[in-house]
């Protein structure tokens, strides 16, 4: 009577005759099923660590705390207190701040920081990605983009959702030095996917019940002057300038991110800076 093939022998497959062909191949089976399981369970417990960690981790340690400004008046005549924060997007991290002199770590990883009411470069701040702001408030963000760009992978980010009205107050080209728009102030609701520097991203999902998502594009500067400032160990004078507001609900913690493949060297560019809390990514924390 022919034999059955069971678990796979050094030089080939074992054969066995029918006597005990259940006892071995059952024995068999159940080293297979316990190989995959203990391989699902592995694979969960890695998964779980790593979103736990991406989750947790604060390379960032400190939190900007937004500051007061006067009441807002949402266009349904609702009124409500308001926060403002300037952010900093630069194509290294050689600025300091938060990442300490000479860039930390990663000096050529892009970075968000703090920035001045003009976009100024705060060297010295101790906090730049991770943000507080108070409960049922509006929270007004102004960014100046300092980096380049070039085109999503989803064009969906390229357009603004979660802010008030669905728009944001865009500059094109921002004077650092003047301190005034070197282009013409306008309302957007989108930019072209394929002229994106960076975006804000707050996902939806808190660790308590209010829900909110935000995303907003950032349009890119001029690519031959942020080269050129870059090669000169600075900073282009001409940033994009983009301002938005959303109204927070009630306390949670949120985690932010950009959208933009923007971690250079790494598999898709999602990797590196991209994936990197303190960088590309922080906490949004609706306390108060």
């Amino acid at each position: 009577m022919p034999g059955v093939p069971c678990c796979e022998a050094t030089h080939g497959t074992l054969w066995v005759t029918r006597g005990k062909t259940q006892r071995r191949v059952g024995e068999c089976m159940n080293r297979r099923i316990f190989a995959a399981l203990t391989t699902v369970v592995l694979g969960f417990g890695i998964i779980v660590g790593i979103g736990t960690y991406v989750a947790a981790a604060k390379n960032d340690p400190g939190v900007l705390i937004a500051k007061s400004a006067e009441d807002y008046t949402a266009p349904d005549g609702t009124q409500y207190p308001q926060v403002k924060l300037s952010l900093n997007v630069y194509p290294n991290s050689l600025f300091g701040g938060h990442h300490g002199a000479g860039g930390g770590a990663h000096p050529d990883y892009v970075s968000y920081a703090a920035g001045g009411p003009n976009g100024e470069v705060l060297s010295d701040a101790k906090a730049g990605t991770n943000f507080q702001v108070p409960p049922h408030t509006a929270v007004t963000i102004t960014v100046y983009q300092y980096d380049s760009g070039e085109t999503l992978n989803n064009d969906y980010f390229a357009h603004i959702r979660g802010t008030v009205g669905g728009t944001a107050t865009f500059v094109q080209r921002w004077d650092t030095k003047a301190k005034a728009n070197a282009s013409p102030e306008q309302q957007i609701t989108n930019i072209p996917a394929d002229m994106v520097g960076h975006t804000f991203t707050v996902h939806g999902i808190s660790d308590k019940k209010s829900q909110l998502f935000v995303s907003v594009p950032l349009m890119m500067s001029n690519d031959d002057e942020v080269t050129a400032a870059e090669e000169a160990g600075g900073y282009t004078q001409f940033p994009t300038k983009t301002t938005f507001t959303f109204i927070t609900g009630d306390e949670g913690e949120y985690v932010w991110n950009c959208e933009f493949p923007c971690g250079d060297g790494t598999i898709a560019r999602f990797g590196a800076a991209m994936s990197t809390m303190g960088y590309m990514s922080g906490h949004l924390i609706v306390k108060g």
